[in-house]
């Protein structure tokens, strides 16, 4: 009787990977009451008289499906954010992953920070339309001075371009950028040039 127990808590157990299927009782040939049997995948396993289990394995049996229904249909409980399919361009998306121009490499920490105030001040008074920011990178032994924010690559050639004859160094890094500093996609990159006339100064754009 015990092994008919173990019998119906291993089909519980079970219940996701074999089909379990009970089927109609049948008549019993000594005393003609009616004897459930259990039924996996069409072959009978065994037979049994309901009132011979103890207590326990009579509710587990009246109660085998009812349990089977509520476990097959339990939800968790997760917030949307976990449980929603993430697209692969939200995958991709990186907004402090970009470009920057990179004016020098020294080992001398004063001459980069010199450089790095120097341009930020030079690029203010000559360059039109956009005003990058400078930063200092130390990478042993290395003092790296780059200029700029660029999420887009052709931008960032296009600025390089501009500064070559100024820092003929310049040349295109990938590097961690401020996405708040990205110039807009319109942003076109030109000199400002300075006419002095005799009355004052006087700013000239010059493409």
């Amino acid at each position: 009787m015990k092994n008919i127990g173990l019998v119906l808590l291993a089909m519980m157990i079970a219940v996701s990977c074999a089909t379990t299927e009970t089927v109609s009782d049948s008549d019993d040939s000594a005393g003609g009451e009616r004897s459930p049997y259990l039924k996996i995948d069409n072959e009978v396993v065994e037979e049994f008289v309901l009132e011979e289990l103890d207590e326990f394995e009579q509710q587990l049996y009246l109660n085998r499906n009812r349990l089977t229904d509520q476990f097959s249909t339990i939800q968790h409980d997760l917030p949307e954010q976990f449980t929603r399919e993430v697209t692969f361009e939200e995958q991709q998306v990186d907004r402090y992953a970009g470009y920057r121009v990179q004016i020098l490499s020294t080992r001398d920490v004063v001459h980069a920070d010199t450089t790095r105030d120097h341009f930020v001040a030079w690029a203010d008074s000559t360059i039109d339309g956009y005003k990058p920011n400078a930063y200092v990178h130390f990478r042993q032994p290395y003092y790296r001075v780059r200029a700029g924010d660029f999420s887009n690559r052709e931008k960032a050639i296009e600025f390089s371009r501009l500064i070559k004859e100024d820092y003929p160094e310049a040349w295109i890094v990938h590097d961690r950028i401020e996405p708040e500093r990205v110039p807009a996609d319109t942003t076109r990159f030109r000199f400002l040039e300075i006419e002095i006339t005799e009355d004052e100064p006087e700013q000239v754009i010059v493409d």
